[in-house]
């Protein structure tokens, strides 16, 4: 296998490592050239926000929409990203571009699957959802 391939495994490794010992996230975020996708899944899995670690919630990044019921939704068609309290307000405040330049991040949220989802107990309409 080339070395691209291997050095992409060796960082997941590196990413499941910190969330099977809990090593502070915000460490290891600073320390990894990280497979930033990976890195996104394994802190919305964990509850930790993306960018400090802490607790987070459930950040979508397309918009759902202002008094649409989120559980009639089929979450797997939208992005999310786990971000804490205080990174979704930054969020809202300084606008997503800004926001990816800040914190660096080439990934705007990912989808999960629906398996994912009833996981981390989110409800929706999964009755179209494929995965």
């Amino acid at each position: 296998s080339n070395s691209m391939s291997d050095a992409k495994r060796l960082i997941d490794y590196v990413i499941d490592f910190i969330f099977d010992n809990q090593v502070p996230v915000k460490k290891g975020y600073e320390l990894l050239p990280r497979n930033e996708e990976h890195f996104q899944y394994e802190c919305l899995m964990h509850k930790r926000c993306l960018i400090c670690g802490q607790h987070a919630d459930f950040h979508h990044v397309d918009t759902v929409g202002m008094g649409r019921d989120r559980t009639k939704i089929d979450h797997t068609k939208h992005r999310v990203m786990a971000l804490c309290r205080v990174h979704h307000i930054e969020f809202h405040k300084i606008g997503l571009t800004e926001f990816c330049k800040k914190y660096h991040l080439t990934i705007i949220g990912i989808r999960l699957s629906k398996d994912d989802l009833k996981k981390l107990g989110v409800k929706g309409n999964y009755e179209q959802a494929t995965t």
